[in-house]
């Protein structure tokens, strides 16, 4: 085996036992509640806005949302990062670190996509963890590692991210990579993501084997005008493992009118 196929093992075999170990992995996500203004209890009975049968009371607290702020008010028993829950407007992932709130096997988190507030629910015991065994990937093939120029945008351009939940994100396309693939010639905006570029693409493949919804990678922004994608590291969204997630919906820009048989295929037929 060459050194650059077994360099793309690893970081697959990597990657599978991250998720293993993780017990806040998007494949132990058992519920993505909207929060509504006031009172949202949460509990294994159906009356309860945020239900699931994991919990082990039928109203087992609730969460109140008011002047855009969430508490926690338990009726059983409950952590907050491992502690005693304290008084106070929860951290959420729009924060330095997110409060995680603790019930049974349950692990709860607030989340803020746009204008929209929610609550995302984990459960270290979740079925679908249970039986992963690995993603599923196409052979590596190193045409699919390609050089392509990179036409940085001064300033950037201004976009929509759309998320698949219908919320709205403003961003920034920082770029845009032109290359060749199998012939023919194709670009990819690359969105603003933290320090990095997201190239969020749909490619031919998404009709029969990888997952509907686009895939994608990250890459630290190129120091001249080229820049190296590597298609046999593309990943699929956390979507396409649980209809949990709120993934953004590659631009329109985006679609190359080319099959992409490198890197991750559907997580199930």
């Amino acid at each position: 085996m060459d050194e650059y196929t077994e360099a793309i093992n690893q970081i697959r075999r990597q990657r599978n036992e991250r998720v293993a170990a993780d017990p806040l992995d998007w494949l132990n996500l058992v519920g993505l509640f909207w929060l509504e203004e006031g009172e949202n209890t949460f509990g294994s009975s159906p009356e309860a806005k945020i239900s699931l049968p994991q919990f082990s009371q039928p109203i087992s607290g609730y969460l109140l949302f008011k002047n855009g702020q969430v508490t926690v008010h338990p009726q059983t028993d409950m952590t907050m990062n491992g502690s005693v829950i304290e008084s106070r407007p929860l951290f959420t992932d729009k924060d330095q670190q997110a409060d995680l709130l603790e019930v049974g096997t349950l692990t709860m988190k607030i989340i803020v996509r746009g204008e929209v507030t929610l609550v995302r629910v984990w459960d270290r015991e979740a079925e679908l963890k249970k039986g992963f065994t690995g993603f599923k990937y196409y052979r590596i093939d190193p045409k699919y590692k390609v050089t392509a120029k990179y036409v940085c945008y001064d300033p950037p351009k201004p976009t929509i991210r759309v998320e698949g939940i219908g919320t709205e994100i403003a961003t920034f396309f920082m770029g845009q990579a032109q290359f060749t693939l199998n012939g023919v010639a194709c670009t990819l905006e690359a969105e603003q993501s933290d320090e990095k570029l997201l190239f969020n693409f749909k490619d031919g493949t998404n009709a029969d084997t990888t997952y509907g919804g686009g895939r994608r990678f990250y890459l630290p922004p190129p120091e001249g005008n080229e820049i190296i994608l590597d298609f046999n590291l593309t990943s699929n969204w956390p979507c396409a493992y649980t209809p949990f997630a709120t993934c953004p919906i590659p631009p329109k820009e985006n679609k190359l009118n080319v099959r992409v048989e490198a890197g991750e295929k559907k997580f199930k037929e």
